[in-house]
């Protein structure tokens, strides 16, 4: 996992030297695992970490004598309203395209590598304001895509390339291609399994890859404390994932109760991806895509919702994960959040999906070449990685977190890079 400080970058601050950086929230309500959120109390970060506790006052409390006020530094984070603010540990979008901007394979080779590289740098500031500090790249990014200096930008965890049938194939077999990853800097190994939205209705869940090479690749990768995660809609590509011990399924489309049972019990995690399936839908309605792909992608946006609460009964985890590469679907990543729960899990459990299950997935695997000691817990607690997002509103409240503008500031590693009100020091 890859950030600002891990690589040993410039701080790119945001405010004036003169400016106090908050170190603490007076009074926040903090989300727990498992999706609720505490009464209003104190939370302070120093040296990467959080620590909760000391004087607050809930919003509208007294002090002796009737005061209003509440206990806050110059350097505390507020509510506008002076109110509470609602803390999220830092968002986690388990699969993404950071590097692709386009969404047809063949346009990416439009740009220049500078101008690629200056998109894929504007994603990462872009995704990081939206509150995502830690995203894994599902393919298409490499670390040499950043200069050796750059502002303040999400952990990366990185697949590099997406192993297909007819990359193995020409590279010398899945080993091969495992390898090249792996030298990249890769923590992911991505398998791509079934076929997709090219498929004709009712078929496309034939395995690309046999056991024996999904085993192969599982093993390569525990080796060095890489991760394996499949692209697969279903059928028996999942049932040889779970027997040779991949960690995430990405999208599972027509996952079973039986596999979702399965997974579960194999300590898997499911990242469904269902906003971009109905964005492709739209590009086919608009005769961006074939007309020919409708069908077949018509049929996953109907069953894709069924997966996911397969998943939930079963007691898979299940991770927030966008898909999204270009540059219109970047920074709006916190839809999938809502498609979650269209989905039907409740609020309190797409806010896991969206953090600790997301940091727990990325947290299996080892530090990276490039990266960081520890991954974030995922959890607000007294030791953790100050990674957090900040709401003036509950985010469980419909169209709360996935509003534009409803982030109110974000702090990766203890750092504040989004601050709704700088304040100079005082004298």
């Amino acid at each position: 996992m890859i950030n600002q400080s891990d690589h040993s970058r410039e701080t790119g601050e945001h405010v004036p030297s003169n400016v106090a950086v908050a170190t603490a929230v007076a009074s926040a309500r903090v989300l727990t695992e498992w999706g609720d959120f505490s009464a209003p109390q104190r939370v302070s970060w120093a040296g990467g970490r959080f620590a909760l506790g000391g004087d607050s006052l809930a919003g509208g409390d007294s002090e002796p004598g009737g005061s209003t006020s509440r206990t806050q530094s110059t350097a505390d984070l507020a509510a506008p309203n002076g109110g509470d603010l609602w803390m999220v540990p830092g968002l986690v979008d388990a699969h993404s395209h950071i590097a692709s901007h386009y969404f047809n394979v063949a346009d990416r080779a439009l740009d220049a590598p500078s101008e690629r590289n200056a998109k894929t740098l504007a994603v990462l500031q872009l995704m990081l304001r939206n509150g995502f500090t830690s995203v894994r790249d599902a393919a298409g990014f490499e670390f040499t895509h950043l200069p050796a200096q750059v502002p303040e930008i999400p952990r990366i965890q990185a697949s590099v390339h997406m192993l297909s049938r007819e990359l193995a194939d020409e590279s010398g077999g899945v080993l091969a291609v495992a390898e090249r990853s792996l030298e990249a800097g890769a923590r992911w190994i991505k398998l791509l399994a079934t076929a997709s939205v090219a498929s004709p209705p009712g078929s496309g869940l034939e395995p690309i890859f046999t056991l024996d090479e999904q085993r192969q690749v599982v093993e390569r990768a525990a080796e060095v404390g890489a991760g394996v995660m499949l692209h697969a809609w279903g059928g028996q590509a999942i049932d040889d994932a779970i027997e040779a011990g991949v960690m995430s399924i990405e999208h599972g489309i027509f996952l079973t109760d039986d596999q979702a049972r399965r997974a579960a019990d194999r300590g898997m995690t499911h990242v469904p991806t269902l906003t971009i399936y109905r964005f492709v839908q739209q590009m086919i309605e608009k005769g961006e895509l074939p007309a020919e792909f409708g069908p077949r992608v018509a049929e996953a946006v109907l069953a894709h919702p069924d997966s996911v609460r397969r998943s939930r009964d079963a007691g898979l985890a299940i991770a927030l994960g966008s898909d999204f590469g270009t540059p219109e679907q970047h920074g709006t990543n916190r839809v999938e959040f809502d498609a979650l729960v269209g989905a039907g899990l409740s609020p309190e459990e797409a806010l896991v999906a969206a953090t600790r299950a997301g940091a727990e997935l990325l947290g299996r695997v080892d530090p990276d070449p490039h990266g960081a000691s520890s991954a974030p817990s995922g959890r607000i607690e007294t030791g953790e990685i100050a990674d957090a997002v900040f709401f003036t509103q509950d985010p469980r409240e419909p169209g709360v977190f996935s509003a534009p503008d409803s982030v109110y500031a974000v702090v990766i590693g203890g750092r504040v890079v989004l601050d709704p009100h700088p304040r100079k020091d005082t004298p």
